[in-house]
């Protein structure tokens, strides 16, 4: 299935609430979408999982979101299992995690989104044997208290490879960083969360020509 609209970007599919909870979603292009504002709730997303769990996304394409921020946005999610995505050119993150837990991504794809790749926001997340690259800001950005796993990724050309900052922490292995302008960054961003990030990196290669 191929979901667009080239004349008018037509705004947000959502998955929401208890009601939704274990669909399933398979072999699907979105382009073109933006977000949208329903009643209280406003998505900011061209695809949103809202207050759901026990998803599985599996050979999803996404391209081209406008207007708003995110191409697909996970917000009080669980048990969420995304495998073979490819977001390129997000209007300005490919997936924002925010306050969810049990999150795979995995056999994924991810280029030249505006700014971050993968931005995680109080969860959990297992990011396994995916490509991250030309993201305008960073590959991945961990932040706000969240616990990353990095394994077997290839992290390549991003302005920042992995950042980690807001007491978050993030173990990554078994991963290539090449080209990234800054490969990995630590840092204080809110202080309400008391300290900067922890990253423990073991069995990973670095090479670069910039720098």
């Amino acid at each position: 299935n191929e979901i667009e609209n080239n004349k008018n970007n037509w705004g947000t599919i959502v998955v929401q609430g208890k009601n939704s909870r274990n669909s399933k979603f398979e072999n699907i292009i979105i382009k073109g979408g933006t977000g949208a504002k329903v009643d209280q709730f406003f998505y900011t997303s061209m695809f949103s999982l809202h207050d759901t769990g026990n998803i599985i996304l599996k050979n999803i394409s996404l391209y081209n979101n406008k207007l708003y921020d995110d191409a697909l946005h996970l917000i009080y999610c669980d048990n969420v299992l995304i495998d073979n995505i490819l977001i390129k050119d997000a209007f300005s993150d490919a997936i924002d995690i925010d306050v969810s837990k049990k999150i795979i991504i995995k056999n994924s794809k991810f280029v030249n989104p505006k700014n971050d790749s993968i931005d995680v926001m109080e969860s959990s997340v297992l990011i396994d044997s995916s490509n991250i690259s030309l993201s305008g800001d960073k590959g991945i950005s961990i932040g706000e208290n969240s616990n990353v796993i990095v394994h077997n990724t290839y992290l390549h050309r991003n302005n920042t490879g992995i950042a980690v900052k807001d007491n978050s922490v993030a173990k990554v292995f078994y991963t290539d960083f090449r080209n990234n302008y800054i490969h990995v960054n630590n840092y204080q961003k809110n202080y309400q969360y008391g300290n900067g990030g922890k990253i423990d990196i073991s069995k990973t290669n670095f090479s670069s020509n910039i720098n």
